[in-house]
């Protein structure tokens, strides 16, 4: 099969480098832990890794607030272990992709923190400075994402600068082409070095609409999420593509945007044939991730609506040449599982379903750490226990929502992106064999038994599944049929059931999956030639129907 780009066939891994693997005893994990473990993930199948930041950082946003971009953070490692990596990975057909942070830096970073020094000076139009009111108030009322006003004051001035995450993570500004040329000979840099190219981390708020002062408050602090002013504003794509041609394209990289389009004329601008970048997430699940509260719908009621979304996503990718990357977990969401299966019948059978089910789309499937041994949330006992300030200020804006403690911390355990952070479950020895020393994060108590030795010694469990899952996506004869093959759904009707077929030519794969714990049958009008996975041992077939059990899922020709 001859590929239209390289990339077309990729399996992805995300890793969350300071929860994978500790190699020196400081109980943050390394590169020289990704290393060490480069044929596990070659024996998913995965050809491309996405290593979340570790560029040096005072860590406030956990390495998204990047104080240097030429350095690796001494906590990861050094510059020569990232070269070593890219050349390890590559013996083995594996591409890596780094994070890249450039819509804001680290307040530490040395441009911010001449700009503070002196904001009459050239660095102080690197970043977004603007006078206070007359009364010394920020702006305007801008919220930030992470809560509280989106601007900072600086000391002995009227000024403020904008900071739409942490107050840690000034926003730079895109409008200065003196600061565009700086980024893009830093990302050049890193293309030099061999790398595969980049997640791009929050690029869809690169570009600001300033036509207003301030926006009627949506809360009792104030303030305003004025999402449509900073996230894909008006003239955006003059800037992504000015990126893309400095940099990406003259490489002919991978890159995933964490950006988000709703027609067919975005999805061209962001990911088709000349778009900006490779592709981008398909977010289109985070809604049942509801914030603060467990889905309170009916389980059966939730799978319809998720089908609805996910197919009139693959319809409105169909219009266009380009690729979204599929996904169930990733280091800013809790655990998959607990999110889209009844606590109960959380076990192989409902998580290897959730598995297939996105693996066989069209589009490029991307596995979260832990998520292929089936790792869940870690509630905690005390807001203590957990370290993100994201975290603290959710909790904290609950409290003063007049939420009990109890309550608080109840919403916070279900909700938490911490969850999807705790260190990975390698074996069953202390920490789960993710460090020797004190783990920076408390590993999940439930390591004992659910690690991924034992599951690699156990040809029935989940890892092995996974396995399975990458040998069938590569497999020489349906490879082109499950990456350009039109996606078509079957069984509408059939509440509970979610179904779809891939077709290129006269190439045809069914996948069939009953995501409810009851018997299900199926009424069938041709019959199973080849089938090609199946969570059970087992299928009931007759002339006419299929019997499937609680949770069955079976891809077959």
């Amino acid at each position: 099969m001859e590929l239209k780009k390289w990339w077309h066939n990729a399996i992805g891994y995300q890793i969350y480098p300071k929860s994978f693997q500790d190699t020196n005893g400081d109980g943050i994990g390394d590169i020289q832990g990704i290393i060490q473990h480069l044929d596990d993930l070659k024996g998913l199948g995965v050809n491309i890794i996405w290593v979340s930041p570790i560029n040096e950082s005072p860590m406030m946003d956990h390495g998204y607030d990047i104080s240097d971009y030429y350095k690796i953070d001494p906590s990861f490692g050094s510059n020569e272990d990232l070269e070593v990596l890219i050349k390890e990975a590559d013996k083995r057909g594996i591409k890596i992709l780094m994070d890249l942070v450039i819509n804001h830096t680290s307040d530490q970073h040395e441009w911010f923190q001449k700009a503070i020094q002196n904001p009459d000076s050239k660095y102080a139009n690197y970043y977004i400075i603007r006078e206070g009111d007359e009364n010394g108030n920020p702006p305007n009322n801008w919220r930030s994402i992470f809560g509280g006003s989106a601007w900072e004051k600086i000391e002995g001035t009227n000024k403020y600068y904008l900071h739409l995450f942490t107050v840690g993570q000034p926003d730079l500004n895109w409008e200065n082409p003196e600061l565009r040329e700086k980024l893009y000979e830093m990302v050049n840099y890193w293309l030099d070095k061999g790398l595969g190219g980049f997640r791009i981390d929050a690029i869809s708020h690169i570009k600001k609409d300033w036509t207003y002062e301030n926006l009627p408050p949506d809360g009792p602090d104030g303030l305003v999420t004025a999402w449509k002013y900073y996230r894909n504003a008006e003239g955006i794509e003059e800037l992504l593509h000015e990126l893309n041609e400095s940099t990406f394209k003259k490489y002919d990289s991978f890159t995933i945007g964490e950006i988000d389009a709703e027609t067919p004329e975005q999805i061209e601008q962001f990911i088709g044939e000349n778009g900006c970048f490779s592709t981008y997430f398909d977010f289109f699940h985070n809604k049942y991730c509801i914030r603060y509260e467990q889905y309170a719908k009916d389980p059966i009621e939730m799978v319809e609506e998720i089908k609805k979304e996910l197919f009139a996503r693959q319809e409105l990718i169909k219009q266009s040449d380009g690729l979204l990357t599929n996904f169930l977990e990733n280091h800013d969401k809790p655990r998959a599982p607990e999110r889209f299966i009844p606590k109960k019948f959380i076990n192989f059978y409902s998580q290897s379903l959730l598995g297939t089910i996105y693996f066989f789309l069209r589009g490029i499937p991307v596995i979260y750490q832990g998520q292929e041994i089936g790792m869940t949330d870690f509630p905690k006992e005390s807001i203590d226990g957990y370290i993100d300030l994201a975290t603290h200020n959710n909790y904290k804006e609950l409290l003063e929502k007049g939420m009990s403690e109890e309550d608080a911390l109840r919403l916070i355990n279900i909700d938490c992106r911490e969850n999807s952070r705790t260190p990975m479950q390698w074996d069953d020895s202390e920490n789960g064999g993710f460090t020797d020393g004190e783990p920076w994060f408390a590993v999940n108590p439930n390591y004992k038994t659910l690690n991924y030795k034992n599951q690699k010694e156990d040809p029935e469990s989940l890892l092995n599944y996974y396995k399975k899952l990458g040998a069938l996506r590569k497999q020489e004869d349906l490879e082109s049929t499950f990456i350009y093959g039109e996606t078509i759904q079957l069984y509408s009707e059939i509440k509970g059931c979610l179904a779809y077929q891939r077709r290129l030519n006269d190439k045809v794969v069914t996948i069939i999956a009953n995501w409810t714990p009851n018997v299900m049958e199926i009424q069938m009008d041709k019959s199973i030639n080849e089938l090609l996975l199946n969570n059970y041992k087992t299928l009931h077939v007759d002339q006419e129907s299929m019997v499937f059990q609680p949770f069955q899922v079976i891809v077959f020709q």
